[in-house]
């Protein structure tokens, strides 16, 4: 070969060498319940994903794949989904972005954000103390003028219930921070700890460019739709952000949407009065769903700002691991065909909350053997367990249910043990027992 030939491929090798060295830095921002630490949760240590990672990891896996490496020059912005956006936007958000800016030198950043986590990155793109350090946002599954869901949550205090979902994983890590905030604020109310503890719920809910979604029936059975004004719950912040939605545009921000449909998502809500302390807007009654959507969040909230928009089949976790050729071709990284549709979707699982002074382990029997797959000493890939003290704990196990499996409990002192135990399904199993120290409990989970 001619060495004229080898000095140009040699040179072309040491040119893409040196662009893959200088990606810019990417922030990943996830959404509602990504984050915990002890600043959350008392005891749980440092910022990580919690109970999420088993919806965050392998997305973040797909991007050390394409060459990122943590702490180099990809980031999380862990934040505090208690508070409401615009403040973990201050707080936490921009505190990311300028630690990565003084790490990698670099003076802007690329920003990947899932549901409420491209609020929280919005808030601080449309704001008065942005510093024009975002080169791209790149949006999955967020509600950018929001979601009804929210409305059962904020308004009613529960999760929508859905015959049809096909992944309950946001309602299992709902409903279980739900349970850990009344057990570690001693209240059963769950009004009260949805109101004091969870404020970024309500910056979900839809604001006035979502049209009015509250609906009654009249007695000629015609809907009668709530005027959005009218309402007590108005999404301020989300209106706002609306209203300012073209300073990305004008701060040359490149904007990307990727949403999901496919599956049934609540666009409307019939409603009921209500004289009662939840639902002052009314109570729901029904709904009526749409296939433009994911699950949870409507493909028309999802692209109703400017931007590049991707749409994929699948739930609102689900995209996270279905958009990677989208993702790929907003950072500029040649495509992978042998890597890209890794299955990483939580489609079987169970979660078991324990609550009671005891050890706890989990095991299967594998062809006459009993393996430990979980206890004080064990824990095997894919069951994600926190701590919150003594007595409170929480637990999920994935894609580890063929064989025979079951919980084993044994009580270390007398004291009222609750077990409550739900699958990828939505079946769920709970147990209230008063034990005496040294008993004994079994429960089958497969």
């Amino acid at each position: 070969m001619h060495p004229v030939i080898i000095t140009v491929g040699a040179l072309e090798l040491l040119r893409r060498r040196m662009d893959t060295e200088k990606k810019r830095p990417v922030i990943f921002v996830p959404g509602l319940y990504g984050s915990m630490s002890d600043e959350i949760v008392p005891q749980t240590g440092d910022w990580r994903f919690g109970m999420a990672a088993s919806i965050y990891e392998p997305f973040i896996q797909s991007l050390e794949k394409m060459g990122y490496k943590k702490d180099e020059n990809l980031f999380i912005a862990f934040y505090d989904w208690r508070k409401d956006c615009s403040f973990c936007a201050k707080k936490y958000l921009k505190n990311v972005i300028n630690e990565t800016k003084r790490i990698t030198k670099a003076k802007k950043v690329d920003i990947i954000c899932h549901s409420m986590g491209g609020l929280v990155s919005r808030a601080y793109a449309q704001s008065n103390y942005y510093e024009r350090d975002i080169e791209q946002l790149i949006m999955i599954c967020t509600p950018n003028i929001g979601a009804t869901d929210a409305y059962y949550f904020w308004e009613g205090g529960r999760f929508p219930s859905n015959r049809n979902r096909k992944n309950n994983i946001e309602k299992i890590l709902i409903e279980g921070y739900l349970w850990v905030l009344k057990k570690i604020h001693k209240t059963e109310n769950d009004m009260e700890i949805i109101h004091k503890y969870l404020l970024g719920v309500r910056d979900l809910m839809p604001c006035k460019e979502y049209g009015n979604y509250l609906y009654t029936i009249e007695e000629n059975e015609n809907k009668s739709f709530i005027q959005y004004e009218n309402m007590i719950y108005k999404n301020d912040f989300l209106d706002h952000l609306y209203d300012t939605r073209n300073l990305l545009k004008k701060r040359n921000i490149k904007v990307t949407l990727i949403g999901g449909k496919g599956l049934e998502t609540n666009e409307l809500l019939r409603v009921e009065p209500n004289n009662e302390e939840k639902w002052p807007d009314g109570r729901v009654v029904s709904s009526i769903n749409s296939n433009e959507g994911d699950g949870t969040v409507m493909l028309k909230s999802i692209c109703a700002i400017d931007g590049d928009q991707y749409t994929f089949e699948g739930s609102h976790t689900d995209v996270l691991n279905r958009c990677d050729f989208a993702v790929r071709k907003k950072l500029g990284i040649e495509n992978d065909n042998t890597e890209n549709q890794m299955d990483h979707n939580l489609n079987n699982y169970i979660s078991i909350r324990v609550k009671g002074n005891g050890k706890i382990s989990i095991k299967e029997i594998d062809k006459k053997k009993i393996n430990v797959l979980y206890d004080e000493e064990t824990k095997e890939e894919d069951i994600y367990v926190e701590k919150y003290d003594e007595s409170l704990q929480w637990i999920i196990i994935k894609n580890k249910l063929e064989n025979r499996t079951y919980l084993e409990y044994e009580a270390l002192d007398k004291d009222d043990m609750e077990i409550t135990i739900e699958d990828s399904l939505g079946r769920t199993k709970r147990i209230n027992e008063i034990m005496n120290k040294n008993k004994f409990y079994r429960i089958k989970l497969s």
